[in-house]
């Protein structure tokens, strides 16, 4: 194909519909000028595949790619003229208009991208790849004659489509500046620099179009710039100066600070502008008042883009689109954004790791994402209005804020005035926009007055300048005000000279209002709708005007410049210009008024949310308490929260159940409240638990409310409330059984399986700590009759995080050990740890591999224990559970120390314990207190080892963990003998551990301690009382399987 040679067109009967022409003029006929687009696109690296298939396959596969790329341009009205091989022309249609062709190109040439990648998979080659070039210029169309029937079309459009198409990236489409320029308006571009293009004289500027425009910020909407920049050019030098640095490699930081109205969105146009040829994109966020309380709101509403028509669900596959089209392609980046955004069909095994883990894995994909972003060149990144920024969404920009220096990166934050000192970590430029002083008002004043209206007088600029305080949006509505209404103008302005700026502005807005009739109460329900909204929402908030009235208000209100449409094809869906102006419009909108839109909003998008699609349950819930229905605002809030919680958002999702508690006191009705409260605190208190810790006062004091409103609620529905009780006994600071006792009492009538399995959970883990393994077993068994397949697992974030069966098994095993039955106990726990994987949740997974870990502990047993160490440590570095890591620390220690490594074990064993000491899981530490006081007795630290016993004895005698007792007690007579204290002392330890062995018939500390205490030879009187009882204990020991596999010998202890 020449540079500028003609393409062929053959078949005259498509040609001439695709070309137009009406044939009358002899002249026309033969020759056409026309503006014309052309598509190239082209397989990359398809040599390499021939070399590697059989060419019968190749030349399948290449069918298969041709075949969609035909489908794919003709779904955009356009035709493919030219096929070579693996690639190929396409034109697009010459009767439409040049910016439609141009739109129809590009998204022709992303379908092309999208049907090479489905031919791939279907083909089984992930590795399938094309490029996309698309050029536009002025064409000369040779009609071809009746013998031929070919027409030839000459211009530089083609060897400009594929010159581009040779540059571009895989899977990328890259455009002509000319092709930019026409859709501009329908797709958002990246800008890939000045190339030099064989055959061309000048530079080509070059555009990699990246998607359909879903949003588009309120200037772009608007469509003009009524509002001029006035004597900016300090604050915008301070921005240039961190353009500059960002794009040497300095990134930086830039808040802008100001009143609302006072042109902070007036400013980014400009920087908009300034940097569009040197930047590689441009990313632009919108925080809302609506969004406060919706985890990632801002990246949500760009990812989700307009979902009017729909459920307004997003799909995993969506968010990786639109990371893809901003070049962001790694998948565990994608995986963590769409768990983050609730996506459907992200990954289930990230609601298994806590809050502060996920908050690591989400500053990590901000950082690399921002990598990513910047791999092409330098970008700008807006984020504008962060006075309303969500809780997720502000930690996120901190961490991108920090990051940005190490990029060609510029982040500009907008807010108002001390809304963002958060950002401080990063050391941002601070510029605060002042209101214009009297020269620069009424120089904005001339700029903002309509051409063609007569100007106004001298004193009139006076009371303009007073009243309006400099803030140019002020400035822009009462200029249009005043051409609107000259006459009444004039009069009120003087009259409001002593009232407040906001006093004014609010009169403006009413009073132009005013002057368009019902329009002003169209204008009032798009205010309430909030900062999106369509006609068919309209209709339902204003059900007494028609749809043809609804349509022009719209009109009316769009050339006043009140509304904007921020979407800009298909079924238009409107904004408010500027949150200021909503808010006027908002607040003087009478209170009534008001509730009476909210309540049919509310009404209307729970009959059917497709509705409103853009709106998140929190935004729903807000209109129903604005709407005074509280019942039905805190309900929706619970939901939200269980949304939130979901998807750790567990800052939100706090915010928002604690707002529902909050409105349930405003209940009259006792009995209404109280059932409100218990469902809000059902999902408040697991997060509690996780982000305070299940000892923390915040939790305790939650379920202890729960519980004594629960108690008073009718025994038939106890069973909703179980996991009150659940939680109110997880929260207990002393594990004595007592409030185990409570729940089995007050839920016996209970009539639900599920209920009292969970009870008996409750009971088993109980009977296991307090040392009574006879009942724990027993609660185990009756607990797992009662359980069904998949039941523990989907209540597993109510019920302590893991499967109840997993639970059951473990416990059971751990007292079988107890009770002289190794075999069986290694039987339960193979079980447990089957049934665990089986569940693929990874807090059962933890729960198995912790309790079997502690198993071949009790058992000394080195070898096995090491293996289960592994299984934790890779367990941890999956779901980042950093109570394992630190279990497993200790654990190695221990094996280490026990291995002659004694002193570096001992190290290891105390940086574990300390770190466990963070996670308040006290019911373990017992045992690894023994276990460190081994390791200090060998290295003759018997002062630190015998203090750190007296600490874990009064830590079990307190909180209820007395499994362990008889070990410690045994252990410390050992340390006390071997120190030379007095002999009662060691007598009185031995007697304690060998009396609570015998209690709670732990047959292993029964039996060493009777050793210990017949090797000391200290008091025969006890030997003598306990050598039947042990005898006994001996001769029922189970077969099959040592008690202890590797003993601790004298002479080490």
């Amino acid at each position: 194909m020449s540079e500028r040679g003609p393409v062929a067109l053959p078949g005259a009967p498509v040609a001439t519909g695709f070309l137009g022409g009406n044939g009358d003029n002899p002249s026309e006929a033969r020759h056409e000028r026309r503006i014309l687009t052309a598509l190239c696109y082209d397989l990359v690296g398809s040599t390499d595949l021939l070399a590697i298939l059989d060419i019968e396959e190749f030349e399948e596969l290449i069918s298969a790619f041709q075949r969609a790329t035909r489908q794919a341009v003709a779904s955009c009205s356009g035709a493919v003229r030219v096929e070579v091989g693996d690639g190929g022309v396409a034109l697009f249609p010459a009767e439409i208009d040049a910016k439609d062709a141009a739109s129809l190109a590009i998204r022709a040439g992303l379908e092309i991208i999208d049907a090479c990648r489905r031919v791939g998979l279907d083909k089984g080659r992930a590795d399938l790849h094309v490029r996309v070039g698309i050029a536009t210029s002025m064409t000369l169309i040779h009609k071809g004659d009746a013998d031929t029937g070919h027409d030839n079309v000459t211009g530089p459009a083609f060897a400009m489509a594929t010159r581009l198409q040779a540059i571009a990236q895989p899977d990328t489409v890259v455009v002509s500046d000319a092709t930019r320029n026409l859709a501009r308006r329908s797709h958002v571009f990246s800008f890939r620099g000045a190339h030099a293009v064989k055959g061309f004289a000048e530079p080509e500027l070059v555009w990699r179009a990246l998607s359909h425009k879903r949003e588009v910020d309120r200037f772009f909407a608007f469509g003009r710039l009524s509002s001029p920049l006035i004597d900016r050019e300090a604050e915008l030098a301070t921005i240039s100066e961190a353009w500059d640095s960002a794009i040497a490699g300095n990134g930086g930081v830039v808040v802008i600070e100001g009143e609302a109205g006072i042109g902070k969105s007036r400013i980014l146009h400009e920087v908009r502008r300034r940097t569009r040829h040197q930047r590689a994109k441009l990313l632009f966020f919108q925080c809302t008042p609506g969004g406060l309380r919706s985890a990632l709101h801002p990246l949500l509403q760009n990812v989700r883009g307009d979902l009017a028509g729909n459920e307004g669900q997003l799909s995993a596959a969506a968010v990786a689109e639109a990371f893809r089209d901003h070049d962001v392609r790694d998948p565990e980046i994608i995986e963590i954004f769409s768990f983050l955004l609730g996506a459907a069909g992200a990954d289930p095994m990230l609601k298994e790791i806590d809050a502060e883990a996920m908050r690591a894995k989400a500053n990590w994909a901000v950082r690399h994402a921002l990598e990513a972003l910047c791999a092409s060149g330098p970008i700008v990144l807006v984020v504008e209005d962060i006075h309303w920024i969500d809780l997720t969404s502000r930690q996120l920009l901190a961490e991108l804020a920090q990051s940005a220096p190490h990029f060609r990166a510029l982040v500009i934050a907008t807010t108002r005035p001390e809304s963002g000192s958060w950002l401080a970590a990063s050391n941002p430029r601070h510029i605060s926009l002042k209101p214009l002083n009297r020269e620069q008002t009424r120089m904005a004043i001339a700029a903002m007055w309509p051409q063609g209206k007569p100007s106004t007088s001298p004193e009139l600029l006076d009371v303009v300048e007073r009243v309006t305080g400099g803030v140019p949006l002020f400035i822009e509505e009462i200029c249009q005000w005043m051409t609107e209404n000259a006459a009444s103008a004039t009069d009120r302005l003087s009259q409001s000279e002593t009232r407040s700026h906001a006093s004014v502005f609010e009169s403006v807005i009413e009073a132009r209002l005013e002057t368009l009739g019902p329009a002003r109460e169209v204008a009032r329900a798009a205010a309430v709708a909030g900062n999106r909204f369509n006609q068919e929402l309209l209709r339902a908030l204003l059900p007494e005007l028609d749809d043809e009235a609804i349509a022009n208000a719209l009109d009316s209100l769009s050339e006043a410049g009140f509304l904007i449409r921020v979407r800009p094809s298909g079924a238009p869906v409107y904004g408010v210009r500027h949150a200021l102006i909503q808010e006027t419009i908002y607040n003087a909108t009478l209170r009534k008024r008001r509730q009476a839109l909210h309540r049919r909003l509310f009404a209307a998008v729970s009959h059917n949310r497709n509705l409103a699609g853009w709106l998140g349950t929190a935004e729903v819930a807000e209109h129903a308490e604005r709407a005074g229905l509280l019942e039905d605002a805190i309900a929706q809030f619970v939901i939200a929260g269980t949304e939130s919680s979901s998807r750790s958002a567990m800052a939100e999702a706090r915010q928002i159940l604690e707002h529902a508690l909050a409105l349930c006191e405003r209940v009259t009705a006792a009995d209404t409240r109280d059932a409100l409260r218990l469902s809000a605190m059902i999902v408040l208190g697991p997060i509690l638990t996780a982000v305070e810790g299940p000892n923390s006062a915040p939790a305790r004091k939650l379920y202890e409310d729960g519980v004594m409103i629960a108690r008073r609620r009718p025994v038939a529905e106890r069973a909703k409330w179980f996991p009150i009780y659940w939680g109110w006994w997880f929260t207990d600071t002393v594990m004595d059984g007592e409030r185990a006792e409570v729940v089995l009492s007050d839920l016996k009538d209970v009539e639900d399986a599920e209920v009292q399995l969970q009870a008996r959970h409750c009971v088993w883990a109980i009977d296991f700590n307090l040392g009574r393994h006879d009942r724990c077993i027993a609660a185990v068994g009756a607990g797992l009759s009662l359980y069904e397949h998949g039941q523990g697992k989907a209540h597993a974030a109510l019920f302590g995080g893991h499967d109840a069966r997993v639970c059951g098994l473990a416990h059971r095993a751990l007292s079988m050990w107890f009770v002289g039955k190794p075999a069986s106990a290694l039987h339960s726990m193979s079980e447990a740890r089957s049934w665990a994987q089986q569940t693929g949740h990874a807090g059962s997974i933890a729960h198995a591999y912790l309790n079997e870990a502690m198993l071949h502990c009790y058992r000394r047993d080195f070898s096995m224990l090491r293996s289960v160490i592994a299984d934790l440590r890779h367990l941890t570095e999956r779901h980042h559970m950093p109570a394992l890591a630190a279990a497993a620390q200790i654990f190695e220690g221990w094996c280490d120390g026990n291995a002659g490594q004694v002193e570096s074990g001992r190290e290891k064993m105390r940086q574990g314990l300390g770190l466990h000491g963070e996670f308040q899981t006290p019911e373990d530490e017992p045992v690894y207190c023994g276990m460190l006081a081994e390791l200090l007795t060998r290295t003759a630290e018997v002062d630190e080892a015998l203090a750190l016993l007296d600490s874990a004895v009064a830590q079990a005698e307190a909180g209820g963990s007395r499994f362990w007792l008889a070990e410690l007690y045994r252990r410390m007579a050992e340390l006390l003998l071997l120190q030379g204290d007095a002999k009662a002392n060691v007598v009185a330890a031995l007697e304690k551990s060998i009396a609570i062995a015998a209690e709670q018939g732990a047959v292993p500390f029964l039996v060493s301690t009777y050793e210990t205490l017949q090797s000391s030879g200290l008091s025969p009187e006890l030997s003598l009382r306990y050598r039947d009882r042990v005898e006994r204990a001996k001769s029922a020991l189970e077969s099959g399987a040592a008690l202890i596999v590797n003993p601790e010998s004298p002479g080490r202890r």
